[in-house]
Parts: structure tokens; C-alpha cells; sequence
């Protein structure tokens, strides 16, 4: 069987040729919800071969397959919004599938909309994704605000204090290669949300309903959206949010007005993911979030005093410091 190059559109059906005498017409894998987002790509580029195009319908194919088996044995009806996840995942990776960065002749895209569909995607993801469970959070980030290099730096979130890698000095909270912050009058570590401080355990108290949790960030104040979105970013990345409450995040980031669509995007790491954008009081921000595992992998952010990038090399628990 040989497979027929994509054309410059993407369409709701995949047509093959069957020793090059019949079309056979495959199931419409784009029939679901957020489907929209696809079809408003608009142009892309051509495949590298055919050998990637059979790589990317196989692995979409294998995803639909999984979904419908609960409903085949009998278990109800699963949501379909994965559907999105993995054709974009499928696809970026075999090079012919781009969401638009312009519109169709150069017109600006519909990006608001795009993406709210595309983080409300993502939030199904996060929803399925395992809760955390360790003595540590760990976040290994790396900086780099313009200067001559990027700084690296580990952070562990335990529940009574925060460690940061150390290299080098002596003082009263560092030693060796860490240093070691306790919580303080708190007891606990916290996060700030809108006005009030959450501790680790709190985290499980939050509200999960994305009306709810925006007026817990908002804190009963009329402040600008950036404060809420930055509030969010710290979230997802620092906390060890459980998956209701990171679906919930990216909710409430997906009904926030001004957020834009970018589409794919490498971080500083040469990783793929899909770029959302937004304009704060006085700062613009890129964030690049990897669709397949609801991560944040990159957090750009320009202004008067020039850009600065936050790579996220790796977000998630750990049992001891190393």
C-alpha cells in the first residue's frame, strides 16, 4: 500500500491508494471536539517522505484505538478530547503539521479561540495524569536574562522547607552543595494565591472549578490579568498540584482574555511543544507547554529592560535530594 502525499491543507479525512487502483476512504479522526483548531492550521508544508506521514497516521490511529477500548468492554463512554494531543504530537513529529502563526495570506489567525481550545486540551491531559507522590517537588531550571551566560538551578519543595543546589560558600543556611530554607512562621512551604498563603497540604484544599479557582487567584481584586496568569505559571511548575487542580490551572489560563495562540515552538532545548502568548501591564510573555504531558518546558518574557527566558528542564517529584 502507498500512502499519497498530504496536500496543503488539512482536511477531515485521509484518503489512501490501495496498489494504486482504489481510494479507500479512513475513519475522520478529526470529528471531535476542538477539531476547529486543526482546521483553522490552514497552510503547511509538505512532508518529509512518506515513511513520516505512515509514522504519524499509525501513531494517531493506535490513539484512537486506545480511547474506544474502554467503551468496546463495556466501561462507558471516555472523553475524546485526547484526540487533539495526539494528532498535533503525531503530526509536528512528522514534520507536516504546523498551527497557523499567521492566517491563511498573511492575515492575522483567530488565536483567541485557538487557544482556549488548545489549553483546554491540555487540561484534559493534566486531568489524566498521575498525582504526585514524594517527599519533594523538584524543578531544575535554567535562566538566562541577556548576559554572557545562563545560570542553572535545582530547587527541591519539601513541605517544611525549600532547598536550592549550592556551589559554593559557607554560611548560616548553606552547606556543602545545598541550602536549606525553612518554611518559618508558616510551618509549611506556601504558595501565594491572590491574598492568601497555601501550604503544601492546602494545595489538595483548592478549589478545582475554574471559576472558583480564577477568584481564589484574583483574591477578591480587580488586578490586571498578568498577575493571574504569572500566579498560574508558578503553579503548574513549583507545586505539587494534583491533576484536578493543574487541569483547573490551564482552564482558568484558557478563559483568561488576551491569551494567543502562537503554535509550535522550540525552547531553548531544541524540544517541541505548542507557544501561548499574552501582554501583561508591562511585561510580554511566551509560554511554550509540551501537549502530550501538560509540562510547561519554557517561559519567555520581554519588557523595557530587555528579555529573559526560564527553561524548565525538568518538573516533578522526587524522594531525596541528589
Amino acid at each position: 500500500m502507498t500512502t499519497t502525499r498530504p496536500t496543503s491543507r488539512i482536511t477531515t479525512r485521509i484518503t489512501t491508494t490501495d496498489d494504486g487502483s482504489r481510494g479507500v476512504d479512513e475513519p475522520d479522526f478529526l470529528d471531535f471536539a476542538g477539531a476547529e483548531m486543526l482546521r483553522a492550521a490552514g497552510r503547511v508544508e509538505p512532508a518529509e517522505g512518506a515513511a513520516a506521514v505512515d509514522a504519524a497516521r499509525r501513531a494517531v490511529r493506535e490513539a484512537v484505538e486506545r480511547d474506544m477500548a474502554p467503551a468496546r468492554l463495556g466501561r462507558g463512554p471516555r472523553r475524546r478530547r485526547f484526540t487533539v494531543a495526539a494528532v498535533a504530537v503525531a503530526a509536528v513529529a512528522a514534520g507536516f503539521f504546523v498551527l497557523p502563526v499567521t492566517g491563511v495570506d498573511g492575515a492575522p489567525p483567530a488565536a483567541s479561540a485557538n487557544a482556549a481550545t488548545f489549553l483546554r486540551d491540555v487540561a484534559a491531559t493534566a486531568a489524566e495524569k498521575p498525582a504526585p507522590d514524594a517527599r519533594y517537588w523538584k524543578v531544575e531550571r535554567r535562566f538566562d536574562i541577556g548576559g554572557p551566560g545562563t545560570v542553572d538551578q535545582t530547587t527541591w519543595y519539601g513541605r517544611t522547607s525549600t532547598v536550592t543546589s549550592h556551589d559554593g560558600g559557607e554560611s548560616s543556611v548553606c552547606h556543602g552543595d545545598y541550602c536549606t530554607f525553612p518554611a518559618g512562621d508558616v510551618g509549611q512551604t506556601y504558595w501565594t494565591i491572590g491574598r492568601e498563603r497555601v501550604t503544601w497540604d492546602g494545595l489538595a484544599e483548592l478549589p478545582t472549578d475554574p471559576k472558583a479557582l480564577r477568584a481564589k487567584l484574583l483574591g477578591g481584586s480587580t488586578e490586571s490579568r498578568g498577575s493571574v496568569n504569572n500566579q498560574i505559571v508558578h503553579l503548574l511548575v513549583t507545586a505539587p498540584a494534583g491533576p484536578e487542580l493543574r487541569a483547573a490551572l490551564f482552564e482558568v489560563l484558557a478563559g483568561m482574555d488576551g491569551v494567543q495562540l502562537v503554535g509550535p515552538m522550540k525552547d531553548g532545548e531544541g524540544r517541541r511543544g505548542v507557544a501561548v502568548k499574552w501582554k501583561g501591564p508591562q511585561l510580554s510573555h511566551v509560554l511554550i507547554v509540551d501537549p502530550a504531558t501538560s509540562k510547561l518546558l519554557e517561559h519567555r518574557e520581554d519588557g523595557k529592560f530587555g528579555p529573559g527566558v526560564t527553561t524548565f528542564l525538568s518538573t516533578g517529584p522526587a524522594s531525596e535530594l541528589d
